[in-house]
C-alpha cells in the first residue's frame, strides 16, 4: 500500500528542520514504525541528502547508523546556528518590497524575530522593524501620527490599508471597463460571447463580400457597355457617316433603306433595282465616284447635297439620264 500524502525531495539552501518536521507528518499519516523511518527518510529526501550523508559517514554502512544519528548530523550540517548580532543584523534590514504585501510582510518580520531571542522587548522591536520597512511612505506617516501605537495597532493599520487598496483597484478596474464599453457603444443588456464575435463577423465578411461582387458587376457592366457603344460606332460598316435621303437616318444609303424597299416592294409587287448598267463607261464612271465619296471626309459626306458626286446622287443621275 502506498504512502499517504507526498513530500519532494530535499532542496538545499532551505530549512532542514523544517523539512524533518513535514517529513514526520507524513511517517504520522501512515503509522510508520520507528524502525522503518530511516529506510522511508533515505529513499524519499533526494540525492543531494544521500550524497552528504556519504561524506558525513566515509567508511560506515548507513544500514547502521540510526535514523536520530542520522538528522542531527544533517542538522549541523545544513543548519547552521548563526550568532545573535547576525540575526538581529538581518532582522534589521528587512524592509517591505515594492510589489510584496503587507500581510507577508508582517509575517516575515515575526518570523526573524523569534531568532534574535529579543526576549520582552520581542513586539517592540517587530513594530519599530514594521514603521521603519514599510514601503508606502504615506502608511509610514500615518503610523508615525499614531499615538501609543502597539503592535496590534500597527497590524491592524497594514491590514486595513491592503484591503482598502484592493477594493479600491478593483472599483478602478470595473469603472474602466465600464467607460471603454461606453466609449465603444456596447449595449448593457448585451453579452458578448465568442459564439455572437463568430455570427457578427461572418455577417460583415458576407456584406464585404457582397458589396465588393456588386461594385465589381458595376464595373464590368460599365466596361462592356462603353466597349459596346464603342464597338458599334467603331464598326457600321462604310455607311456609317451617310444620310438617307429617304428616312433622313445616318448609317445606310437609300438603297439599302428598309422602309424605301417596303414601299417599292408594295407598290410595284419587285424589289426596285436602282441601277441598271446600260454601259460599260456608265458602269466605270459609277465605281470611281463611289470610291471619292468613300474616301471623303465624314463630316462633308454627312451635308453632302443630293448632286453631289456618291452612290446616291449616281444612282439619281443615272436615273435621270
Amino acid at each position: 500500500m502506498g504512502l499517504i500524502g507526498t513530500i519532494d525531495p530535499y532542496v538545499q539552501g532551505t530549512s532542514f528542520s523544517h523539512y524533518v518536521e513535514q517529513m514526520e507528518y507524513i511517517f504520522s499519516s501512515n503509522d510508520i514504525q520507528e524502525v522503518k523511518k530511516k529506510d522511508i527518510f533515505l529513499s524519499l529526501c533526494g540525492v543531494t541528502v544521500f550524497h552528504e550523508l556519504k561524506r558525513l559517514y566515509p567508511a560506515t554502512d548507513l544500514k547502521t547508523v540510526s535514523y536520530a544519528d542520522i538528522i542531527k548530523k544533517l542538522k549541523e550540517r545544513y543548519d547552521k546556528v548563526e550568532s545573535d548580532i547576525v540575526m538581529r543584523f538581518k532582522f534589521r534590514c528587512r524592509v517591505q518590497g515594492p510589489s510584496e504585501s503587507n500581510e507577508n510582510f508582517l509575517l516575515d518580520v515575526k518570523l526573524l524575530a523569534e531568532t534574535c531571542d529579543f526576549g520582552e522587548f520581542r513586539d517592540s522591536a517587530i513594530r519599530d522593524q514594521l514603521v521603519y520597512g514599510v514601503y508606502d511612505k504615506n502608511l509610514q506617516q500615518r503610523l508615525l501620527d499614531e499615538e501609543n501605537l502597539t503592535l496590534k495597532v500597527a497590524e491592524r493599520i497594514l491590514k486595513t490599508k491592503e484591503v482598502a487598496a484592493n477594493s479600491s483597484q478593483a472599483i478602478n478596474r470595473t469603472s474602466e471597463v465600464h467607460s471603454v464599453k461606453e466609449r465603444l457603444g456596447w449595449k448593457g443588456d448585451r453579452i458578448e460571447t465568442r459564439g455572437y464575435r463568430e455570427r457578427v463577423g461572418a455577417e460583415r465578411g458576407r456584406d464585404r463580400n457582397r458589396h465588393e461582387r456588386s461594385y465589381d458587376n458595376r464595373r464590368l457592366q460599365k466596361s462592356y457597355t462603353n466597349y459596346r457603344s464603342r464597338s458599334r460606332s467603331q464598326t457600321k460598316g462604310r455607311y456609317s457617316n451617310f444620310i438617307c435621303h429617304y428616312c433622313n437616318i445616318r448609317g445606310h444609303i437609300q438603297k439599302n433603306c428598309y422602309k424605301f424597299l417596303n414601299k417599292s416592294k408594295n407598290a410595284t409587287g419587285n424589289p426596285v433595282k436602282f441601277l441598271e448598267a446600260e454601259n460599260e463607261d456608265n458602269l466605270h464612271d459609277y465605281f470611281k465616284r463611289l470610291r471619292k465619296d468613300y474616301d471623303s471626309d465624314a463630316d462633308s459626306d454627312c451635308h453632302r447635297s443630293t448632286s453631289s458626286h456618291g452612290p446616291q446622287g449616281a444612282d439619281k443621275a443615272h436615273q435621270e439620264d
